[in-house]
């Protein structure tokens, strides 16, 4: 009977360690779940911004060709004036 009683004895001991690292495990997958749930909101917040930036960047993009095209039309009609004043004077 004594080792029986040895052998339920360890049998109990290894019973409530496993019980132990099963809670302990269970709570660390939970942390875990916790801690991606966060990252997985950071990443969806993250490429949020990203977006609009890229949407900033694109606007900032055609206005900046617009302005291009401003000073280009302004340097014609510069030039146009010039060459119209110029007309003038050589035939007053």
């Amino acid at each position: 009977m004594r080792i029986v009683d040895i052998s339920l004895f360890q049998v109990e001991i290894h019973q409530k360690r496993y019980e132990q690292e099963k809670k302990v495990l269970k709570l660390r997958v939970s942390e875990l779940e916790n801690k991606l749930e966060v990252l997985a909101q950071d990443l969806d917040s993250a490429e949020s911004t990203i977006e609009s930036k890229n949407s900033d960047m694109l606007l900032l993009q055609n206005n900046l060709k617009e302005l291009e095209e401003l000073r280009e039309m302004k340097e014609v009609m510069v030039l146009f004036c010039l060459l119209h004043y110029l007309i003038l004077f050589l035939f007053e």
